[in-house]
């Protein structure tokens, strides 16, 4: 689940007029004017808007004002919905960022923001739902499921695509981290200091689930190719970790948060915590997540079930502890983390350094 590649994970590009985008809103990758646009003039029925040209113009960065019609279509086209459009007075803390290639259909999730008689608060309804859609698997499972299908259809090694799946693995990882508000709680110092092994955690996480998902290691071709790439012990603790992992993408989400914060579990790196300016801070995330994960499984599934799940999340835990703990004797892992690491702190600096500005 390494690669070499170098990563690039900004900019994008708006999907409706070129324009320069980084977030994605209402479901596509757009910039703040699409949005806004689609915003004014999705849910206006009594208004129909015609185009003079048959619907045959083309939108961009510099002709977008001049047809709303065909703008507005190429919106719907590019799959804007309205469904995701959120009262005014609800704000959520992190904004999503979707990649612009690769689409499949979500997997399936629960309605989490409907009444309910849980011990949830309604933060913590907020924060499952923001967490789910800020973990984004979309591109790296299209990845994967096309490549199943090569693989399968043709039992030849395709490094190209491999390559690509391998490189999306840390892309996820980079667009995870830097949109995870958690992070931008904690001083930069200690910030610097738990990125590396959050990085660690979240691409082994990711390259185990999505490898699960894809059924990647049904086919003898794959496991071959990654074998020759990183070893034999690598597709071992692979096959081991996918034992553990729930069927419930939320818990699996919740887990990726929960796991992204525990340095102090990893046996490669235990006096982290002595370098921490503030170790109380991340103690308080990590009780955080862990309450939210618990009381989520005894609503969803009753005590002894939930006693069940959690039980093996704490098995998955210590399967990518071994993971990423194995993980660091391989330079192109570390390598590729290193730029993980290194694109995500240099963009919660400039945020920090807007920030300060804006104030």
């Amino acid at each position: 689940m390494m690669t070499n590649q170098k990563l690039k994970i900004l900019p994008y590009q708006c999907e409706i007029c070129q324009a320069p985008a980084h977030y994605s809103y209402f479901g596509v990758i757009s910039c703040f004017s699409c949005k806004m646009f689609f915003k004014r003039n999705a849910n206006r029925k009594k208004r129909i808007l015609v185009c003079d040209s048959n619907g045959q113009c083309e939108i961009n960065i510099n002709n977008r004002s001049a047809c709303s019609a065909c703008r507005l279509m190429k919106c719907f086209k590019c799959g804007m919905t309205t469904d995701k459009f959120r009262p005014p007075r609800q704000k959520s803390n992190i904004s999503t960022m979707v990649p612009m290639k690769y689409r499949s259909d979500r997997l399936p999730t629960l309605n989490l923001l409907q009444s309910d008689t849980s011990l949830l608060t309604t933060n913590q309804w907020t924060l499952l739902s923001n967490l789910y859609h800020t973990y984004e698997e979309t591109q790296i499972l299209s990845i994967g499921q096309y490549m199943h299908k090569t693989l399968q259809l043709n039992n030849v090694v395709y490094q190209t695509i491999i390559d690509k799946y391998l490189a999306c693995i840390y892309e996820t990882t980079g667009t995870y981290l830097q949109l995870n508000g958690d992070l931008r709680k904690i001083s930069s110092n200690d910030r610097s200091i738990i990125l590396r092994s959050a990085a660690d955690n979240v691409a082994c996480m990711t390259g185990v689930f999505s490898m699960h998902q894809c059924y990647l290691y049904s086919l003898n071709t794959f496991v071959k190719a990654i074998e020759a790439k990183y070893g034999k012990r690598t597709t071992d603790i692979h096959q081991w970790a996918m034992k553990f992992i729930d069927p419930d993408i939320l818990l699996v989400k919740l887990g990726m948060s929960l796991f992204a914060f525990s340095e102090n579990a990893c046996v490669y790196s235990s006096k982290i915590w002595l370098d921490l300016i503030d170790p109380i801070i991340m103690f308080e995330i990590q009780n955080k997540y862990a309450e939210v994960t618990w009381k989520y499984l005894i609503y969803r599934y009753g005590f002894y079930e939930a006693t069940r799940k959690f039980l093996n999340l704490t098995l998955w835990l210590r399967a990518i502890c071994m993971l990423t703990c194995h993980a660091q004797n391989l330079t192109i892992h570390t390598n590729d983390v290193d730029s993980v690491v290194e694109q995500t702190e240099l963009l919660l600096i400039l945020d920090d350094v807007n920030e300060i500005i804006k104030s």
